[in-house]
């Protein structure tokens, strides 16, 4: 069984090698599930494009990437609240924070940690990456936050910590943020921060465009801009990627006969179709949707009715018509009902199916286009043909 996401790996390199242009000095984030191609294929993409420089979500993300792909510096997204260990004390590590408590918490969990060592001849230098609040309204320090950062980040200090800044992050709204607004937030920090003795060498923004970004660049020479590139970076063209399952059987069910683990009935005669995937790779879960207007509302209450009725529309296709679930997902397995008289496909056939990459998980990855120094033979290497490496 397998549920494959097929990649074309020229063309998803020449969409990075666009990007970089687009963006110069890009930083790649890597988190989550890396974006449904796993955050440890990820890393090699950015090995290979030679970034010394990643930003992960969390501090586990940080610690599992860590032994297999080291980077100069890697940025924690997410502020620290939670224990930490031995293996977090290393210098390539960046945390942001982006409150008095963040700072607080990670200062306090670093200390203890070493306090419970050997003795440092220097105190451990740990960075630090001031997060601003902009209008996403996410956690973020405050402009009124800004005159008191000095004394907040002395205060921190302890004999076995020195903190060092490494920078300012200002994450922006996808949407409905004009370019004056982002604009005019970037040139309140700097200038803030200017003010308060705290002028950031470095600052990492999100979610500008390639103009916008190489203006901010050109105003503030002084300042080392880096974009921040997740989505857009790994999944903003598809072109290069699809998704498929495989069928593993075909049964025929008669109208009234029960079948599954509910042992519901069959509202048609026609065929249970058995596909590989199911809710551990993603197959039916979908995050909650924003309605923005009228079609949408409708769209939602429709999906909603029939839902109540047990029918549920699947992301699988068969020659270009959407499919219906026989029944809820299972782990591993999805079912789909064919009517009497549908045409039918066969055992080891693969169907089409639209997943959120933010939250698939695929049993087996194939790649296409340029080869890949970890190919499995070296025949497929002169002979140009797919590469199939298990995720």
């Amino acid at each position: 069984m397998s549920l494959t996401l097929y990649l074309d790996r020229r063309d998803w390199f020449q969409h990075m090698e666009q990007m970089e242009k687009l963006y110069p000095g890009c930083v790649p984030v890597i988190k989550g599930n890396g974006y449904g191609f796993g955050n440890e294929v990820l890393a090699d993409a950015a090995r290979k494009f030679g970034k010394r420089e990643i930003a992960v979500g969390t501090v586990e993300e940080a610690r599992q990437l860590q032994a297999t792909h080291p980077f100069e510096q890697v940025i924690v997204l997410t502020p620290v609240m939670s224990e930490l260990r031995e293996a977090d004390l290393v210098s390539e590590r960046v945390y942001t924070v982006g409150s008095r408590d963040h700072l607080q918490f990670l200062v306090t969990a670093i200390d203890g940690l070493l306090s419970r060592g050997e003795r440092m001849e220097e105190p451990f230098r740990l960075k630090l990456l001031l997060k601003g609040q902009s209008p996403m309204k996410r956690y973020g320090f405050s402009l009124e936050d800004a005159g008191l950062l000095p004394e907040w980040i002395q205060k921190a200090e302890t004999d076995r910590i020195k903190l060092e800044i490494e920078g300012l992050s200002i994450h922006f709204p996808k949407e409905k943020t004009t370019s004056q607004v982002k604009e005019k937030c970037v040139e309140d920090w700097l200038e803030t921060m200017k003010r308060v003795g705290l002028p950031p060498r470095r600052m990492y923004v999100s979610h500008l465009s390639s103009e916008q970004y190489q203006e901010l660049a050109e105003k503030w020479p002084e300042v080392g801009f880096a974009m921040r590139l997740g989505t857009d970076l790994w999944l903003a063209d598809k072109s290069f990627i699809e998704t498929k399952s495989t069928v593993l059987d075909v049964q025929p069910i008669s109208k009234g006969e029960r079948f599954g683990y509910k042992q519901q009935r069959a509202r048609k005669n026609g065929h249970l179709v058995f596909l590989a995937g199911g809710t551990a790779n993603g197959v039916g879960l979908e995050a909650p949707t924003f309605s923005r207007g009228l079609k949408d509302w409708l769209k939602l209450t429709a999906f909603w009715v029939l839902g109540l009725f047990n029918r549920h529309l699947s992301p699988f296709t068969y020659r270009g018509k959407r499919l219906w679930f026989a029944e809820p997902p299972h782990m591993q397995t999805s079912v789909l009902l064919f009517p009497a008289g549908s045409p039918l496909p066969e055992v080891g056939e693969e169907l089409p199916v639209q997943l959120r990459m933010t939250t698939a998980s695929f049993d087996r990855r194939v790649e296409t286009g340029e080869a890949r120094e970890t190919m499995d033979t070296s025949e497929n290497e002169e002979k140009g043909n797919p590469v199939h490496l298990a995720l």
